[in-house]
């Protein structure tokens, strides 16, 4: 089924062409176009149809996006290797992001799935394709996080406002989870962002944020 296709029929599950702009993140006469003239679908709006069209049952998660040996369903919530997931000098990890900054995942970096009830998301306010986990490592976050534990994040979040709890990627191609404050003023060439530890044994330090990657902001954390 095609993507034109795909959109008809979410037309015949009942979504309006309001609807499907909302969830998709685009504008209305977008979907209009899409549905009556013969353009072109950005790959990342592909992938945002293909994701809405499995929410709804119509196509089945297709291997090229699960992890080796996981049934990766729709509703459920990839954990990143982080040693295996990334390698010096970037994301590799990241296979596209949407439009609104939400990422996925390439099969080599997923480790496992995870699965939150309906009232947890809605308190994290995020649906699962929204969210990340990552296992922390090390105590410089102690001891609001602590070694070991596992986080979830929102990959809707790539710029540290309100001031929170961010995963970004280092220097060195892994993953760290840092506190994020804008100490610049507004009207600077550069927003230039302040990267603490909780733990006060760790100095904080500064960086422009365009010299940082925000992955997605911290939204809570399950403790073994």
């Amino acid at each position: 089924m095609d993507h034109k296709s795909l959109l008809r029929a979410l037309l015949n599950k009942g979504y309006s062409q309001a609807r499907m702009a909302q969830e998709l993140d685009v504008k209305q006469p977008t979907i209009s176009r899409w549905l009556t003239k013969d353009v072109k679908i950005e790959h990342e709006n592909r992938l945002r149809i293909e994701e809405l069209a499995r929410e709804n049952d119509l196509i089945q998660m297709d291997n090229e996006h699960s992890a080796p040996g996981i049934s990766a369903g729709h509703n459920e919530i990839p954990e990143i290797n982080v040693t295996g997931g990334l390698g010096g000098g970037g994301l590799t990890m990241v296979e596209a992001v949407a439009n609104k900054g939400g990422m996925i995942f390439s099969k080599e970096a997923i480790r496992d799935t995870w699965k939150l009830p309906e009232w947890l998301l809605s308190r994290f306010n995020a649906r699962s394709r929204d969210l990340a986990a990552f296992p922390v490592q090390g105590d410089s976050m102690a001891p609001t996080l602590d070694d070991g534990d596992v986080i979830f994040v929102d990959l809707r979040h790539l710029v540290p406002s309100p001031p929170g709890i961010y995963a970004m990627a280092d220097e060195f191609g892994g993953v760290i989870v840092k506190r994020l404050e804008v100490v610049s003023r507004p009207g600077d060439d550069d927003i230039e962002i302040s990267i603490i530890s909780d733990n006060q044994k760790h100095a904080r330090r500064n960086l422009m944020l365009s010299e940082i990657q925000i992955i997605g902001r911290y939204v809570g954390k399950f403790t073994t």
